[in-house]
């Protein structure tokens, strides 16, 4: 074992691209101190939790103590890739892209659900090049826990997960306000205003006059909308003094729920039923009727 975890320090340095010098300058200890473990000897044992991260590998790798996949609990799992992004994120000149790794796992995981068996896990890449062709490629399970919705389309890609609650249904059947904020959006006046408050991140502030020269509609129609933008957070009510007259103004806020309503419209407007993986085993109801 002595010799096995200085064969596994020698193997991830030089993976890693380390000299000697440069792991003990990052592990706290002389080069020679390296040397001395490649060649047969062992670290000091406090040292090894700064040993298997500066490596990026466990304390078991590095003894070479075999563990399947299946050994390791769902904590442990979490732990890795929490540890994994936090080092690829605040590494420097890393050109790691989060959105990119999302998407990967999001597809590795619905993959394992899909495929099961022994097939190798398909890369993401290779989905997407192999089927660019395609109107639609998507990723989807439906079952009794929620739903999962992945496209891989290159130029739309996105991807959303509803885990079901038994309140979900009760609250978005319940709501009073899905039809006057829907009206909204399909108005076209309505429609302008929610995209023009999306489309600039300025924090200036603005009279109805100006807004609406802004937008692009007349005055009146602003002040028949304004109520609603309100209400539904789009724009921001305040007051402003000048010379002694108190004058109303409105703040843009920006909304990413607006963003991601519109994209899961877009795809629901132009749905193409050309499904690469799917799968429904649900037996209960998407909604409830009292």
């Amino acid at each position: 074992m002595e010799l096995k975890i200085g064969e596994k320090i020698a193997i991830y340095r030089k993976a890693k691209g380390y000299t000697q010098e440069q792991l003990g300058e990052l592990v706290g200890v002389s080069g020679q101190a390296v040397s001395k473990w490649e060649n047969g000897g062992v670290p000091d044992t406090y040292l090894l939790p700064t040993i298997s991260k500066v490596l990026e590998v466990t304390i078991d790798a590095l003894f070479d103590v075999e563990k399947n996949i299946s050994d390791y609990s769902q904590d442990e799992i979490l732990n890795n890739l929490f540890d994994f992004c936090r080092q690829k994120i605040h590494y420097k000149n890393s050109d790691f892209n989060i959105f990119r790794f999302l998407f990967e796992t999001i597809w590795t995981l619905q993959s394992a659900y899909l495929l099961g068996g022994d097939e190798t896990r398909p890369l993401l890449s290779d989905v997407v090049e192999k089927n660019s062709g395609n109107s639609q490629i998507t990723s989807q399970i439906i079952n009794n826990n929620g739903t999962t919705y992945l496209t891989l389309i290159k130029d739309f890609p996105f991807f959303c997960a509803v885990w079901d609650t038994p309140e979900i249904s009760k609250k978005i059947l319940s709501e009073k306000n899905f039809g006057e904020f829907f009206s909204l959006l399909a108005s076209d006046n309505g429609f302008k205003a929610v995209i023009f408050t999306q489309s600039s991140t300025e924090s200036s502030q603005y009279t109805a006059e100006t807004l609406a020269k802004k937008i692009g509609m007349s005055l009146e129609r602003f002040l028949e909308i304004e109520p609603l933008l309100v209400k539904y957070g789009i724009l921001i009510e305040d007051s402003l003094t000048l010379n002694d007259k108190v004058i109303k103004v409105y703040h843009k806020c920006s909304n990413p729920e607006i963003r991601s309503l519109l994209i899961m419209a877009y795809q629901f407007i132009n749905a193409r039923q050309c499904y690469y993986n799917f799968t429904c085993n649900r037996t209960k109801p998407y909604f409830y009727y009292d």
